[in-house]
């Protein structure tokens, strides 16, 4: 089948459970009769017909959906298949005939089948809120890796996460980021630097043409480039601190206006270091709502904060972006697991950007990367420098060290600077010598 019937099928489904657990949270949850139209067509057409429209929920002990019958398993994101499917000739006139007969078994097959559906943390929402931009503040529930809910809530800050969506802004940092990415591979080779012949081409005079230099000049075959690309391009611009703060906050505010923020407790603790772990974790904590493009693998941005060696960190190499050696370096369990995933990515939040945030479709963060990232964004720009306008004792060194802008320890030496000026001047009018 192809990808947008499949899509189509997820979309319907989720749809169906979210219409039954609002049923539910009412308090007049519908009987079968009344929920027949739509739930019958759930039934039929998604969960027995395995061969025409069974959603992609991949079937796996402890995660994922619950397992259907031996004649109504799904493949692996994408629709059920094989001789119990109805594969052959005679397959589908078998399978109709099957799901017909079971259709009318009972009503209570479709209830597992909704149980069995992934839990979905995500809100979404179909359109941006009338009051987005307003900077309220909005509660979340905490949820585990495997989509269970802890009972835990936290708070987003609406004057990071509430923010009007300026586009601009977001651009303007989205343009700064790739310009900083963008390698310089283009480069030629000048007349003094192409291999060649250092012969004389012919005589200086009396063979009636032109005279000739070298064989490497530009208008030689095989010569050098006069006026090609050399390598020493640079493609980095500036821009200011504030407008990419003020960016980051754009793309955050972007992802709660639409939902496409969960929170969990942990990307270490109680998470298997395995690829198909983590990504059948992923299907049962959100289902088809975060699939990239073609619907057949998460997008998930995951924050976290790394842990050490001591609480139990998996040692690793990473590279490092300015001189490309290998460096040691710690990785978590949903770290190591989502490196052969291809739209996952976790990461420090200290790292965490405009361009990565919006070219994923969700944004999973845990509570402690939640706090450190509010604590970064509320972090002054620059620092109080009203402090050093005048003289006084030289500041401790702890202080000195918990500054990260850039130009604080010249200002030290400033200020120690003049320290010494105002002793020297104080112990020349005491009539001492220094």
């Amino acid at each position: 089948m192809t990808g947008a019937v499949e899509r189509a099928a997820r979309a319907f489904a989720s749809g169906a459970r979210r219409a039954l657990v609002a049923g539910a949270r009412d308090g007049a949850r519908a009987g079968p009769a009344e929920l027949a139209p739509s739930l019958g067509a759930f039934r039929h057409g998604v969960i027995i017909r395995g061969h025409r429209a069974v959603p992609a929920w991949r079937v796996r002990g402890g995660i994922g959906p619950a397992r259907l019958t031996a004649s109504h398993r799904v493949a692996h994101r994408g629709f059920a298949a094989g001789d119990a499917a109805g594969s052959g000739k005679n397959g589908d006139d078998e399978e109709s005939d099957e799901g017909a007969e079971e259709g009318d078994e009972g009503d209570g097959e479709w209830e597992d089948a909704l149980e069995g559906l992934p839990v979905e943390a995500l809100e979404l929402r179909d359109a941006v809120p009338d009051d987005q931009g307003a900077m309220a503040d909005r509660t979340l529930p905490v949820y585990g890796i495997t989509g269970a809910p802890t009972g835990e809530t936290v708070t987003l800050p609406g004057r990071h996460f509430d923010v009007p969506l300026r586009v601009d802004i977001a651009h303007r940092v989205v343009v700064w980021q790739r310009s900083k990415r963008r390698g310089v591979y283009a480069k030629t080779l000048t007349r003094s630097e192409v291999s060649g012949t250092t012969r004389k081409a012919r005589a200086q005079k009396g063979a009636g043409r032109a005279r000739v230099g070298t064989l490497r000049a530009p208008q030689m075959r095989g010569g050098g480039v006069a006026h090609g690309p050399n390598g020493m391009r640079n493609w980095n611009t500036k821009l200011q601190r504030r407008v990419r703060r003020a960016g980051l906050r754009v793309a955050l505010s972007a992802k709660a206006a639409e939902g496409r923020i969960v929170v969990l407790d942990s990307l270490h603790r109680g998470v298997e270091p395995k690829t198909q772990w983590l990504d059948g974790a992923l299907d049962t904590l959100l289902g088809a709502q975060s699939l990239a493009a073609g619907g057949r693998a998460h997008s998930v941005l995951c924050a976290e904060i790394p842990p050490t060696l001591e609480q139990g960190g998996l040692p690793a190499r990473r590279t490092c972006a300015r001189t490309g050696r290998k460096l040691p370096a710690v990785h978590s369990n949903a770290k190591r697991a989502s490196l052969n995933l291809p739209h996952v990515q976790v990461m420090d939040q200290f790292g965490l950007n405009v361009y990565d945030v919006l070219r994923h479709r969700s944004l999973a963060i845990t509570r402690d990367a939640l706090d450190a990232l509010v604590a970064r964004l509320d972090r002054p720009i620059k620092p109080d420098r009203a402090k050093w306008s005048a003289p006084q004792t030289t500041p401790d060194a702890a202080e000195v060290l918990d500054w990260t802008s850039r130009g604080h320890l010249r200002e030290v030496d400033k200020e120690r600077k003049k320290e010494d000026v105002f002793k020297r001047r104080a112990a020349k009018k005491a009539g001492a010598r220094v």
